[in-house]
């Protein structure tokens, strides 16, 4: 399981910043994306003043998952490992 950040732009003023898990490798994801498939994210968490949290503590009628439009996206960045395992400093 690889873990990535995935900005978008969707019209507001300020981009949204998705945090989750995939399968997909890297270089996968973003020939995904340049492909023009949609990206698949998992286990999607939420940062709140700084903390990392489980997305069930923001909202639980929805499942931690969502499908992001290619043509939206403008930076996919890899984390290390799990954002929750990783410290800040």
């Amino acid at each position: 399981m690889f873990w990535y950040k995935i900005k978008t732009n969707e019209g507001s003023k300020e981009p949204y910043t998705y945090v989750g898990a995939s399968n997909e490798t890297f270089d996968g994801l973003a020939a995904k994306a340049s492909r023009g498939e949609f990206i698949h994210l998992t286990n999607l968490l939420y940062r709140d003043r700084g903390e990392i949290k489980e997305w069930a503590e923001w909202d639980k009628s929805i499942e931690p998952a969502a499908y992001l439009n290619p043509t939206k996206i403008y930076s996919i960045m890899q984390f290390k490992g799990d954002p929750r395992l990783i410290p800040d400093k």
